[in-house]
């Protein structure tokens, strides 16, 4: 076995495609868009690569490709947080220590030698940004849209390797009984909406890239508390955020509260489009047709019964004043009778965070899968 740098278009396919050997008896694993992650790997495509660097490595025996990772280094994340960390990502491994050990020595190796990194941190796509975090409870259902899947051995894999856990991170349920159990605040969020005097209303399709600006004021105050290991984003990475966007929320979906003019929290729901690219096993093309697959997905995004709440951020001033109460209220009716949808997931959330899990409590959300972050002194 031989650890070997991604330096080629073959061995970046091949990098892409291991995933599909790895999970195919998996019946709740989802193969994301290649294009997708393609794009991800292209220098030139993501905003990532103005400001970080990374490299990818591929576990090789003869032809057969045993695993991956990638290695990251965000100077920004480092200077933000005052620390010296290098990052790990986009790891799969068949169930073999070796092949583990192999591809997280060499990782552990080029950050500390060759970026001068002394903390290896994980898993993480590049940077806090992207998706990141290992699940180690809920294999029990498929992975709603941008969020993390993996075999459950991967959890001993990294740990008989040395990694121990930094903190774990939860996502939270909502259904039918869910939307019913917050309609029951729908009286007292009312009246405290007059008396605190705020208002809750859609993106606007003509001001979007306005909106957007006004929610990045709310994140970049509030993501330092809310939000654990955040990282500013660029203006290249927000433009790439906002694209996404409008490509795949509605704007009933994307909720802004205001008082008096000022934007005082938001949040983005999107539909999971995971149900429809599910049966596409990572390709768009059709019968080798690309263009049927894109009106095929087209197709099945109009019949997505389930979303994922990527957002929810208030400024603190205006917390426990019904404001994110609202927020989720409002989100429930309009997925549900607008865009008909019958269940959401929402994260994920802080295990130290206990303001959130109280509103996400309060609203009748249910815990349902637990992820978690590793860190190791190299």
């Amino acid at each position: 076995m031989r650890i070997i740098r991604v330096t080629s278009a073959y061995d970046r396919k091949r990098f892409i495609k291991l995933p599909q050997n790895i999970y195919k008896n998996d019946p709740n694993w989802i193969a994301p868009l290649e294009i997708l992650i393609r794009e991800k790997l292209n220098r030139k495509k993501n905003p990532f690569f103005m400001h970080g660097w990374a490299q990818e490595f591929l576990a090789v025996e003869g032809e057969d490709v045993l695993g991956r990772i990638l290695v990251s280094d965000d100077s920004r994340f480092n200077a933000e947080h005052n620390t010296n960390v290098g990052m790990f990502g986009f790891f799969e491994s068949v169930n073999d220590q070796n092949v583990a050990n192999a591809l997280l020595d060499e990782g552990a190796r080029v950050l500390k030698e060759e970026r001068g990194r002394d903390f290896l941190f994980g898993p993480v796509e590049f940077s806090t940004n992207y998706e990141y975090a290992l699940l180690v409870d809920g294999f029990d259902s498929p992975p709603k849209a941008m969020m993390t899947y993996n075999p459950s051995y991967y959890k001993t894999l990294f740990e008989t390797w040395g990694l121990v856990k930094n903190r774990d991170l939860f996502s939270w349920y909502f259904d039918e009984s869910s939307r019913m159990f917050a309609e029951q605040w729908k009286p007292l969020v009312e009246r405290l909406q007059v008396r605190y005097n705020f208002t809750v209303r859609p993106f606007s399709l003509k001001d979007f890239e306005g909106d957007v600006a006004r929610c990045m004021e709310i994140y970049d105050y509030v993501r330092s508390e809310w939000y654990w290991g955040s990282v500013s984003l660029t203006p290249e990475e927000i433009k790439e955020y906002a694209k996404s966007l409008r490509a795949f929320a509605s704007p009933d979906m994307v909720l802004l509260a205001e008082s008096e003019g000022k934007p005082i929290g938001f949040s983005i729901t999107i539909p999971d489009f995971n149900e429809a690219i599910r049966p596409l096993n990572g390709g768009l093309s059709w019968f080798g047709v690309p263009l049927l697959g894109l009106l095929r997905l087209k197709s099945r995004m109009k019949r997505v019964k389930g979303a994922r709440v990527m957002v929810l951020c208030v400024l603190p001033e205006y917390r426990k004043k019904g404001v994110a109460e609202k927020l989720i209220i409002d989100t429930f009716n309009s997925g549900y009778y607008n865009m008909k949808f019958n269940n959401a997931e929402l994260g994920w959330t802080d295990e130290n965070n206990d303001k959130i899990t109280h509103v996400l409590e309060r609203v009748g959300a249910k815990r349902c899968k637990r992820y978690r972050v590793y860190q190791k002194e190299l």
